[in-house]
């Protein structure tokens, strides 16, 4: 490291002190050469309960502070180091910065706080990137602070978590049916309040809750009946507790587990397929994937601007956008640089006509900065779910199934599926795979006109896919 980076930060405070925000900003007040910083400050509190056959096993309940950290360096011309050396191969084109960053606990001291500002300089003159600025407030498109940083929080949750979890495990409890047996059922709550501060003066704050839940049914056979005992997993996750929808998933899990027992295997070929629940959300993830500045930035985007994202058959056309103003585990008061949430259209049939983006990489493109993706949203399709059902293979549990980020193919071993009959009869499926390529599959799509909002998505319970290969 040059001399101008050699830092005695120790004289900002005294050695051993714990760490705290003060403690922090000062430090990278008083680093040299750092031209720009960001502190992202989470405190969170953690409830935990662990019941086996509905008795409670554990409890848990923690606490925890820490910093996230980034710091870029003065600008120094393109193509140069910061000693100032010529990079090899590289042609001057503009300012670059070098960045890095850290993470750093409460229960750290002073002198551990010295050595990771020492190591991110370090770390930040060997990694030059072209320069961008972090909003001030009042900018254009900079959040401000939110009127009431816990107005999308579990009121309850905020006033008595326990009372929660006890109301959630009664919930679970009532119910599951007779001739299931509950397993293992974990609660956690979470309560998360985070601060956003900057170089430039932007201070903002939130809070946030999460319930999660995860749980395991066990079939439990009829006299003489001749299967085996079989297990389901399943787990869902909310900001509330009310949109949790926790019995109605215990009731559609201890169905499963129940055809599971008698199911069979599928027949091979081409076939018309029902995507469901978070599966859709997983395969219109890429088209969000391939929608980000950061892809177009880096010429690594399967689909371009104001050109068709697929060759459509037949269906209806596709329309996604981005808001982080409806309600999912994606919604945000204020993104990780403090951009404000806005509505971004992404998709309008068929064509992409937008990006989404964190503000480095929209200023690369040169265009103002509208927030990252928030919650992915999806217009409802015109045909009730009864009806998209008929004569399809409705998938209600993969495996395993996560698209290619790169090419969109995907494969996803069957757990348990559904073949409707035409005189509307299904029998369980399981076993075999479906497999094909996002933009093919879509390609003659339809989606149902119930909605859902699960994880980071809202939009259709269910896509059909009319042409699909499964093998056995």
């Amino acid at each position: 490291m040059g001399e101008s980076h050699r830092w005695r930060a120790r004289s900002a405070f005294e050695g051993g002190d714990r760490v705290r925000l003060d403690l922090l900003q000062g430090a990278l007040r008083a680093a040299p050469g750092v031209a720009q910083w960001r502190i992202t400050e989470t405190v969170e509190r953690r409830y935990e309960r662990y019941l086996t056959f509905l008795e409670v096993e554990s409890e848990r309940r923690t606490a925890a502070t820490r910093w996230q950290v980034w710091l870029a360096l003065e600008p120094v011309p393109s193509g140069q180091q910061a000693s100032g050396q010529q990079a090899s191969g590289q042609q001057p084109s503009g300012l670059q910065q070098g960045e890095a960053g850290f993470t750093i606990g409460s229960s750290e001291d002073s002198d551990a706080l010295v050595e990771r500002v020492r190591t991110a300089l370090d770390a930040a003159a060997a990694a030059p990137n072209p320069v961008w600025l972090l909003p001030a407030p009042g900018e254009a498109g900079t959040a401000t602070p939110p009127a009431d940083p816990a107005s999308g929080c579990d009121g309850g949750l905020l006033a008595d978590p326990d009372a929660v979890l006890d109301a959630l495990v009664a919930e679970f409890a009532a119910a599951v049916p007779e001739d299931v047996r509950p397993s293992t059922l974990e609660l956690f709550a979470t309560v998360s309040d985070r601060r956003l501060l900057n170089h430039r003066g932007l201070d903002l704050r939130d809070r946030s809750t999460l319930l999660y839940a995860e749980w395991v049914l066990l079939h439990r056979p009829a006299r003489g009946e001749q299967v085996e005992e079989v297990e389901f997993f399943d787990r869902i996750e909310a900001t509330r507790a009310v949109d949790l929808t926790l019995t109605a998933r215990v009731v559609a899990a201890a169905a499963c587990v129940r055809d599971g027992a008698l199911a069979t295997s599928p027949a091979a070929g081409l076939q018309p397929v029902l995507i469901t629940g978070p599966y859709v959300a997983a395969l219109l993830g890429w088209f969000a994937t391939h929608s980000d500045a950061a892809m177009h930035v880096r010429k690594i985007n399967a689909l371009s601007e104001q050109q068709p994202v697929m060759s459509r058959r037949s269906g209806e056309p596709l329309d996604l956008w981005s808001d982080p103003a409806v309600p999912s585990l994606s919604a945000y008061a204020f993104d990780a640089d403090g951009y404000a949430p806005q509505r971004q259209e992404l998709i309008c049939g068929d064509v992409l006509v937008g990006l989404h983006g964190a503000g480095r990489w929209m200023q690369r493109l040169g265009r103002a900065a509208h927030g990252s993706l928030g919650t992915l949203v999806m217009p409802a399709g015109a045909t009730p779910l009864t009806a998209l059902r008929r004569g399809t293979l409705e998938i209600v549990r993969f495996s395993e199934f996560h698209p290619r980020s790169d090419t969109g193919a995907f494969s996803g071993e069957i757990r348990l599926a559904y073949l409707h009959h035409a005189d509307g009869t299904r029998s369980a499926i399981t076993g075999g795979s479906v497999s094909g390529t996002l933009r093919e599959a879509l390609a003659d799509s339809r989606a149902c006109c119930e909605l859902q909002t699960i994880e980071g998505f809202h939009g259709p319970q269910a896509l059909r896919l009319e042409s699909v290969m499964v093998t056995r």
